[in-house]
């Protein structure tokens, strides 16, 4: 295992040395003292340059990079690892023990690295979401008092547009019925001259037929265009009042079985603690729930034993 801040080298999972790891204990500890933060301009034994580009993350991420090599290494032994005795056993425990205080370490230099850029960062976040949340509140001040008055504009546009649609459809009947009624007037009028001329009844229908064909239909009647949107519009931007469903769950147990079938994994998930809690307050029979034991190997890495 190699320490990025020393050039020592360490061996790792050196299967039958007592302590686990050579030389891992002072290198542990070591790496566990409070340490103060580099100064940019600050050489590094990491043959980094003195002078560096505080916003250029290469050089840390390179700091991380060393690691990937004894990760790797790692792993390999991992997948060669086969518990069959209590000796392997041993073994694949201090293998999980080791693996498990390098992310530690990793972790830990991971936070130092980043820690000045969050002494930076955060402050300025919290901040920004100070002066956000001042201009949320103006936003929720001005809002409620524009939607009622919106709401009323849209109202009036909705009765203008009902009574418009009304009154077209009145027009269009008068006109509908007049159309008709002239149509009649020239049949009636074409089949008596028909007749008069000696036609017969069918010829003369004919005739009737053909002269209420040459009257004109009635011409469609458009209602008067009343705005489909309310809106203002000024010079800095446009506000419109947009309307859409909403709904609320008044009864879970009446909602159909495909609405939670859908969201199987999200209701399960939003249920997990209550049940979890339930189980270990000594709950054996939950309704609808199975209960049952799993088996999980819990490793803890015990102090000054690397």
């Amino acid at each position: 295992m190699v320490n990025f801040l020393k050039p020592e080298q360490i061996d790792t999972f050196k299967e039958g040395d007592p302590k686990g790891v050579a030389g891992y204990e002072a290198w542990f500890k070591e790496e566990n003292q409070p340490k103060e933060y580099p100064e940019v301009e600050e050489h590094i034994d990491s043959g980094l340059p003195a002078k560096r580009d505080p916003f250029d993350p290469k050089p840390l991420i390179a700091l991380l990079e060393k690691y990937q090599g004894e990760i790797h290494g790692m792993i390999v032994k991992a997948k060669e690892l086969k518990v069959v005795d209590d000796t392997s056993l041993a073994t694949a425990n201090d293998m999980l023990n080791q693996a498990s205080t390098f992310n530690t370490i990793i972790t830990k230099k991971h936070a130092e690295l980043k820690r000045p850029y969050l002494d930076v960062t955060q402050p300025l976040d919290a901040f920004k979401k100070t002066l956000a949340d001042m201009i949320g509140n103006i936003v929720n001040v001005i809002k409620p008092k524009m939607t009622p008055y919106m709401q009323e504009v849209k109202r009036k546009q909705d009765e203008a547009a009902r009574k418009a649609q009304e009154e077209a459809a009145r027009i269009q009947k008068e006109l509908d019925e007049k159309a008709a009624a002239d149509r009649q007037k020239a049949a009636d009028e074409a089949k008596a001259a028909a007749l008069a001329a000696g036609m017969s009844d069918d010829e003369a229908a004919q005739e009737g037929q053909a002269a209420a064909s040459l009257v004109e239909d009635a011409p469609v009647v458009v209602a008067q265009a009343v705005p489909e949107e309310t809106k203002i519009q000024t010079d800095t931007g446009t506000a419109k009042l947009k309307e859409s469903w909403d709904f609320e769950i008044v009864n879970f147990f009446e909602m159909p079985d495909q609405a939670f079938d859908a969201r199987k994994v999200e209701v399960v998930k939003a249920l997990t603690p209550w049940v979890r809690a339930q189980i270990n307050a000594g709950a054996r029979n939950i309704p609808g729930v199975k209960i049952f034991k799993v088996a999980k190997v819990n490793t803890r890495v015990s102090r000054g034993s690397f």
